[in-house]
């Protein structure tokens, strides 16, 4: 039976379009040249996930990287914080989870400075606790950062479900013993959280 529900930030409860992103930034286009063939997640951005680096030095580092001013790097890392917009589907379940009297979590790959900008939004007061990596010094899929909130907030495995838009995210999760949800769209994650608390 469920009683915990662990939920990934970006891609489950704020957007997560890269292509977006990159297609509404109207800023230095070397730079989303480089960021089309490298990738967001690569390299610095993973330092810039687990708290190894603030903005600041992220952005030099980007510089460096893609060749562009670290002006431009910052100005294109304020776009993305931006664009991480609320998803109103998930917002509502968790809203009605909430008075379920399910216990709920976020456990997310993110800046501090992301998070920073996210946790005033009204959603974040149904999460019963937050484990964020830059704050952690922790990243998924990494096995000690799932067995941080498990023992923060003493969560049975069998007990609880997680809920990720990457795969490989939720394969440690499952080794752990939680069950998980692999959550792609609204249109078909949503379901499968309603039909795995109802098991």
């Amino acid at each position: 039976m469920i009683k915990n529900i662990i939920f990934d930030l970006g891609g489950v409860v704020v957007e997560w379009n890269p292509a977006r992103v990159l297609a509404t930034f109207t800023g230095n286009p070397v730079l989303v040249n480089y960021i089309s063939e490298n990738g967001f997640s690569r390299g610095v951005w993973a330092d810039f996930d687990r708290g190894a680096v603030d903005k600041e030095a992220f952005a030099r580092q980007w510089a460096l990287l893609s060749g562009c001013p670290a002006e431009d790097c910052l100005e294109l890392l304020e776009h993305v914080k931006h664009s991480l917009a609320p998803i109103p589907e998930t917002e509502r379940l968790i809203e009605e989870l909430s008075h379920r009297g399910f216990r709920l979590y976020c456990l997310s790959n993110m800046s501090e400075d992301h998070y920073n900008y996210l946790k005033v939004r009204p959603v974040f007061r149904f999460f019963d606790g937050q484990v964020i990596s830059a704050l952690e010094k922790l990243v998924k899929p990494e096995r000690a950062f799932y067995e941080l909130i498990l023992q923060r907030y003493s969560l049975r495995a069998d007990e609880t479900l997680f809920i990720d838009d990457l795969e490989c995210n939720l394969a440690t999760a499952r080794a752990l013993g939680i069950h998980t949800v692999h959550f792609t769209d609204v249109t078909t994650g949503i379901p499968a959280i309603r039909a795995a608390i109802s098991r």
